[in-house]
């Protein structure tokens, strides 16, 4: 019998860990992973299931048949049953995930104890669902409910089970609208993100992005994680290593000059910031690339 894992950072459930769980043969793998650094995450695939992977914070940009899909808080991403994925690069960036692999409807006649029709009927959303979708962040709530009726083993377990990954695909298949920002906010919004990403080397205050914008400087911080899904700090960081990338593929291409023209002020700092987002130093992605 397969055993739940669980570290301060990664819980896994495999059924059929629980006894209670017997009856939910749909589930097969339920999981929590928090990555603090860029971590591998290579090629792989779940035949006659599929796979999908809440954001609960951080961005992850993921790889399907060549064509990269990128995901940040709030978000879910998907594969389809046999489909081939990986993290870019084979390396998932820091980030907080729950992610759950389910046997794929149009296979199991009684799936999840439904109906033929609402069988069917979930096989054909899922198989039009968009590769990302937007969630209201309740969908948080059936994930730790899970985990916790598995690590507890409490009473009405396989119902309960149900219930939850079926609200959990319900949200993704009826997702809620984003939170609406007006018209002029969000053009201005969208021209600062441009100015940031022509010159990622430019070291921003939050004070000053958002003087930029006219807001105040917590207004703004909400404004831009719920349009990035993340921190600026952060997705500055991610623009300045996503151009280092590209500088680094250059022949004669300098780590230390590279570094300075990210305006970084040592190669040190700018090499232990690009192995925590990209998982290799500069030297090794070099090589790699």
């Amino acid at each position: 019998m397969a055993k739940i894992k669980a570290e301060s950072t990664r819980w896994v459930y495999e059924y059929p860990a629980v006894d209670k769980l017997s009856s939910v043969p749909e589930l097969i793998l339920l999981g929590y992973d928090r990555f603090h650094e860029a971590s591998p995450l290579n090629d792989h695939q779940h035949e006659r299931s599929y796979e999908f992977v809440f954001v609960e914070s951080g961005k992850v940009t993921w790889e399907v048949d060549g064509h990269l899909y990128a995901s940040h808080t709030g978000q879910f991403f998907h594969t389809r049953p046999g489909e081939w994925h990986r993290a870019r690069l084979s390396f998932i960036e820091p980030c907080s995930i729950w992610w759950m692999i389910i046997a794929d409807p149009a296979e199991n006649p009684g799936w999840l104890s439904l109906q033929d029709e609402d069988r069917i009927e979930i096989h054909k959303q899922l198989q039009q669902l968009p590769r990302v979708v937007f969630v209201n962040s309740r969908v948080r709530e059936p994930f730790a409910k899970l985990r916790s009726i598995i690590d507890n083993n409490e009473s009405l377990a396989s119902c309960r089970v149900r219930h939850y990954v079926l609200d959990i695909l319900l949200q993704m298949m009826n997702p809620s609208s984003i939170r609406q920002i007006p018209m002029d906010l969000k053009v201005a919004m969208n021209q600062l993100t441009a100015l940031i990403e022509a010159a990622p080397e430019t070291r921003w205050s939050n004070r000053e992005l958002a003087a930029e914008v006219g807001v105040s400087e917590s207004h703004f911080y909400r404004l831009f994680h719920d349009i990035h899904g993340q921190s600026p700090a952060n997705y500055i960081d991610r623009l300045r290593m996503d151009r280092a990338c590209q500088l680094l593929r250059q022949e004669g291409a300098n780590v230390t000059t590279v570094a300075m023209d990210l305006g970084y002020k040592t190669s040190q700092h700018f090499a232990t910031v690009f192995k925590k987002y990209i998982g290799l130093s500069p030297s090794q992605w070099r090589g790699f690339s």
